[in-house]
C-alpha cells in the first residue's frame, strides 16, 4: 500500500502452538503494565488513577485454540496500551507571553465544534460556495421507477427450494458473505436447512433466517470475479435479483414476530436483512434494520448485565452485538441523520470470542473480524478525541500531538496483523484472502482520513497552514484521498455490504482533491496521480448512477466540477 513503510517480515512464526500464559486474577491493564493489581471491583486503584477501563477476564482462555488465544491476547494488550497512553495524552502546553500562539480554531469565521466527514460537508466548503449544492442527499433507489424491485407482480418464484438448490445458495453465502461477518454457526445453519427442506418453509425465525441467507446467496459473487460483474441495469433484470427479492420479501413477512424478541437469531435476521438492503444500495432501509438488530442486542445486556455465563452461551451474542454495532455506526455517520445521538461513539468493551476450535478456512476470517473490530475502536477514539471535543478551545500544537500519538497506535495495529492479512507486504501472492485485505485496507484509510481531516479542512477553508507539521499532515491527508481511490479500484464494480459506503468515500476523496485544486497554495501539494484518480471515480459513479439517486447526484456534481477544469471526463 502506497505511503506505508514496507518491511519484509523475517521473524519465524511458531509452527505448532503458542505458549500458554499463566492464569492470573489481575485486570488487563495491570497485567500489561506488569504492576500489582489490588483486584478492587468494579475498578482497581491503578485503573482509577490512570482513568482507564478496568476489565477482568470473564472466561477461561485455556478453552480456546492456540491461534485464537494468541490474537485475543495481542488485541487486549494493544487496547490496554492505548487506554493507558490516552490517560496521559495532551499535556498543558505552556508558552511565554511574548511567544505568539498560532491557533486556527480561534478564527471567528469557524464556528464549528467538530468537523463532519461526509460529502455534503465538503460541498458546503467556501471554495464551492458559488455552486449552491443541495444541503442534503437522497440516499435511496429510484422509488418511482416502474421496474422497482419491490413489485411482487414481477416476482413469481417460489420460496420452497429443494436440497441441492438450498445447498448451493447456502455455500454461496458462506463463501462470499459470511467471511466478512462470521455471526452464524455453519453446522447449525446446515441442520436448519435440512429441516426446512424436508418440512417446508414455515413462519418461524429459523425459516426467516434461511430465506435471508438464500437472498444473499442468490446475488453474492466471488471477489475475484468483480471485474466481470454486470451493470446495475442488467443486474436489476436478471433472474438472480428476482430470486433474491422473492426470498427477501418472504423473509420480511416473517419479521413482525421478531420485533419483541431479544434472541440471537432475532438479531441475526435483522442484521442479514440490513446487509442485503445495503448491498442493493438501499442504505436508509438497511440502517433501520441495523437499528432493530442492535435493539435486540441491547436485550442481551439487560438479561445478563454482568455478562456472566458459559463461553458457548455468550460468544454468539458477542459476535452479533459487535457486528450490529459497527454496521449501524458506519451507516449512521455517513447518512448524517438528524438526531442527537450522531456522535454517540461508545463501543462495547469486550472482544467477540472465537469458537473453541477453528478450522483452517475459518482462521483467516476470525483474524480479519477481530482486526476490523480493533480498527473500529481506534477510529472511534480518533473521532471522539479530535472532533467531538470543543475544538475552539484546543491549541493547534495539542492537536498535532494527538495525531502523532494516533499514528503510533495505527502503526501498532498494522504490525499486529498476521502475515495472511498483512497490508505492508508488497506483491503478497495470496489471492484466497484478497477480499479480507481489501476491506481492512479501506478501514485503515478511513482512520488516516479521520486523523488528517482537521488539517486538510482548515487549509482549504483559509488557504494557510500554520506550521511545518501541519503542512505534513495536509500532504498526508491529500495523499490518503488518492490512496483510497487507488486501493478501491479493484472493488469499484463489486456488489457487497460496503459498496454504498465505498462509493461515498471515494467520491468524497475526489471532491476534497477538487477543493484543494481551487486553492492555488494547495494545488502544488496534490499528489502526482490525483487527476487519474478523479477520472476513475467518475467512471465508477457512472457505472452505479442508475441504481441510486444519491450516486447519480454525486456523479453529476463531479462531472460538472471536473469538466469545468479539464473538459469532458471521458476522452
Amino acid at each position: 500500500m502506497a505511503g506505508t513503510t514496507v518491511q519484509k517480515r523475517t521473524h519465524a512464526r511458531p509452527a505448532a502452538t503458542y505458549p500458554r500464559k499463566r492464569a492470573t486474577k489481575a485486570c488487563h491493564t495491570c497485567r500489561f503494565r506488569r504492576t500489582k493489581c489490588d483486584n478492587a471491583r468494579p475498578s482497581c486503584s491503578s485503573c482509577v488513577r490512570l482513568g482507564a477501563d478496568c476489565l477482568y477476564a470473564q472466561a477461561d482462555p485455556s478453552t480456546f485454540d492456540p491461534a485464537s488465544l494468541a490474537i485475543l491476547q495481542r488485541m487486549d494488550e494493544l487496547e490496554a496500551l492505548i487506554r493507558s497512553k490516552e490517560a496521559d495524552m495532551l499535556p498543558v502546553i505552556e508558552t511565554s507571553p511574548s511567544e505568539p500562539q498560532t491557533d486556527l480554531c480561534s478564527d471567528p469565521n469557524m464556528p464549528r465544534k467538530h468537523s463532519l466527514i461526509h460529502i455534503e460537508a465538503v460541498l458546503k466548503w467556501p471554495v464551492f460556495e458559488e455552486k449552491e449544492f443541495p444541503a442534503r442527499h437522497y440516499p435511496g433507489p429510484f422509488a418511482e421507477d416502474e421496474h422497482a424491485l419491490s413489485e411482487s407482480a414481477n416476482l413469481p418464484i417460489s420460496v420452497n427450494v429443494d436440497l441441492p438448490c438450498a445447498e448451493s445458495l447456502l455455500q454461496s453465502y458462506f463463501d462470499n458473505v459470511h467471511i466478512f461477518n462470521p455471526i452464524l454457526e455453519e453446522e447449525a445453519v446446515r441442520e436448519y436447512m435440512k429441516m426446512v427442506c424436508f418440512n417446508g418453509v414455515g413462519w418461524d425465525a429459523m425459516s426467516c433466517l434461511l430465506l435471508l441467507i438464500y437472498a444473499h446467496g442468490s446475488i453474492a459473487t466471488p471477489f475475484s470475479n468483480h471485474l466481470d460483474g454486470s451493470s446495475p441495469t442488467t443486474f436489476h433484470h436478471s433472474p438472480a435479483i428476482r430470486q433474491a427479492e422473492t426470498y427477501f420479501l418472504a423473509a420480511q413477512k416473517r419479521m413482525g414476530m421478531l420485533l419483541c424478541g431479544s434472541r440471537v437469531i432475532d438479531a441475526q435476521c435483522f442484521f442479514l436483512a440490513g446487509a442485503y438492503l445495503v448491498a442493493t444500495l438501499r442504505p436508509v432501509e438497511g440502517w433501520r434494520m441495523f437499528v432493530q438488530a442492535l435493539a435486540c442486542c441491547q436485550g442481551f445486556l439487560i438479561n445478563h448485565p454482568d455478562r456472566t455465563g458459559t463461553e458457548g452461551e455468550w460468544s454468539p451474542k458477542q459476535r452479533i452485538y459487535w457486528t450490529c454495532f459497527k454496521s449501524e455506526l458506519e451507516l449512521r455517520l455517513e447518512l448524517n441523520l438528524p438526531q442527537k445521538s450522531d456522535w454517540d461513539l461508545t463501543y462495547p468493551t469486550f472482544f467477540p470470542t472465537p469458537p473453541n476450535e477453528l478450522r483452517t478456512k475459518d482462521e483467516a476470517a476470525w483474524y480479519y473480524y477481530l482486526a476490523e473490530i480493533a480498527l473500529r475502536r481506534l477510529g472511534n477514539r480518533i473521532l471522539s478525541h479530535l472532533y467531538q471535543s470543543d475544538m475552539a478551545s484546543t491549541h493547534e500544537s495539542s492537536i498535532e500531538y494527538a495525531v502523532a500519538d494516533f499514528e503510533e497506535q495505527m502503526d501498532s495495529w498494522l504490525r499486529s496483523l498476521p502475515e495472511m492479512l498483512a497490508l505492508d507486504i508488497p506483491d503478497l501472492q495470496d489471492t484466497e484472502h484478497e477480499a479480507l485485505r481489501f476491506i481492512l485496507s479501506g478501514h485503515f484509510l478511513d482512520c488516516q482520513e479521520m486523523m488528517y481531516w482537521y488539517f486538510v479542512e482548515n487549509a482549504v477553508h483559509y488557504g494557510r497552514i500554520p506550521s511545518a507539521t501541519a503542512e505534513t499532515y495536509v500532504r498526508k491527508g491529500l495523499r490518503v484521498c488518492v490512496e483510497r481511490i487507488q486501493q478501491n479500484r479493484k472493488g469499484f464494480y463489486y456488489r457487497h455490504h460496503g459498496t454504498w459506503l465505498m462509493l461515498r468515500s471515494c467520491a468524497r476523496s475526489a471532491f476534497v482533491l477538487l477543493a484543494a485544486l481551487r486553492r492555488p497554495e494547495l494545488a502544488s501539494m496534490l499528489p502526482g496521480d490525483w487527476e487519474e484518480s478523479i477520472i476513475d471515480v467518475a467512471r465508477m459513479l457512472e457505472f452505479w448512477k442508475d441504481e441510486c439517486r444519491d450516486v447519480q447526484e454525486k456523479y453529476e456534481i463531479l462531472d460538472a466540477l471536473f469538466g469545468v477544469w479539464r473538459g469532458p471526463v471521458y476522452p
